[in-house]
């Protein structure tokens, strides 16, 4: 993992992860699995996908959560369409 120097502190995220390498972020990911912050069925999957669905996805999971921002007709729209394929 990277090394930062220093007493007190305050690691950017983005720079934290720029400074690791892919084998560093692959062992990031298990430890994230590990604590349970993410299931290794989203990454496998995750690995498996085409960029349009990698896109497709990341759209998804914007609006996971977000259900109560939703105006009515959004929600119902949302509704509609995950209906077609129950």
């Amino acid at each position: 993992m990277p090394t930062f120097y220093g007493e007190d502190i305050d690691i950017n995220v983005d720079d934290f992860l720029n400074a690791c390498n892919g084998k560093e972020k692959d062992e990031l990911i298990d430890a994230l699995i590990e604590d349970g912050y993410i299931s290794k069925s989203q990454v496998d999957l995750y690995k498996e996908m085409s960029a349009p669905e990698q896109i497709f996805e990341e759209h998804l999971n914007a609006l996971q959560g977000k259900w109560n921002s939703l105006t009515k007709e959004e929600e119902e729209i949302i509704m509609v369409i995950a209906k077609k394929f129950k």
